[in-house]
């Protein structure tokens, strides 16, 4: 993603949420400090033509996962947002885990020690969690921002864990991104790490906004398998059977 192509949207969503640009690049800074050297090859050899789920942690998950296993979905490439890890892998360890440790972090991990990758989010408001987790992550790990990227450190573009998932697999290649638990509606789905109701119905919409951007804009394939919630515009919906 060009910086120049993604900066007006980091513009709008920081005065839409507030955001401390400062604190954003300080995480930044740290970040690059903390990872070991990225293999972006080994993340792009996984999505590269390839289809792939990207799952939310809306409140359809659950069904979701349900309706894919039993469609045969699940050998495709998955990749969790966050929280999403903790459903995913009951049923299949994840290719690739994109997260800013909002969510349940011991099943990421675990998907990591199984052999996933992370893609490890910083921004202004998880500098904590980043410094207790990231220096025990010695392969595997990609580190992205929200802000121009330098070192180390990527920017697919997107902005939560959910949209950021697809739009890292369509930079990477993916032939096609399935999205399942994206229900971007009124309800916070009870593997989200984020319980603030105002302030996550603001990244919702946004999530949806940048999805129709990616689909439209940007020419992603995406199809939303999401049992239930809000439609995205430019994103065909798919009914499983």
């Amino acid at each position: 993603m060009r910086w120049e192509l993604w900066r007006p949207w980091y513009d709008d969503i920081v005065r839409r949420l507030g955001l401390n640009r400062r604190a954003d690049r300080q995480a930044a800074e740290r970040l690059n400090a903390l990872l070991p050297q990225p293999n972006i090859q080994g993340l792009e050899n996984i999505v590269r033509g390839r289809d792939c789920i990207v799952f939310g942690a809306g409140p359809s998950l659950d069904a979701d996962l349900k309706r894919l296993v039993q469609a045969g979905f699940l050998k495709k490439v998955l990749i969790a947002a966050d929280g999403a890890t903790s459903a995913v892998i009951k049923h299949r360890n994840p290719d690739i885990v994109v997260t800013d440790f909002d969510g349940e972090v011991e099943p990421q991990l675990t998907a990591w020690h199984r052999g996933a990758r992370l893609v490890v989010h910083g921004h202004g408001d998880n500098l904590e969690r980043v410094e207790q987790i990231v220096p025990n992550l010695l392969a595997r790990v990609i580190g992205t921002i929200q802000t121009r990227p330098f070192g180390k450190l990527f920017n697919f573009g997107g902005f939560t864990d959910g949209d950021r998932a697809a739009f890292m697999a369509h930079e990477l290649g993916a032939s096609k991104i399935y999205l399942a638990g994206m229900d971007l509606g009124q309800k916070i789905g009870r593997h989200s790490g984020d319980k603030d109701l105002e302030r996550k119905l603001i990244k919702l919409k946004i999530c949806g906004e940048l999805l129709a951007w990616l689909a439209g804009e940007l020419g992603a394939k995406l199809i939303n398998l999401t049992g239930q919630g809000e439609p995205i515009p430019n994103v065909p919906k798919e009914e499983l059977r």
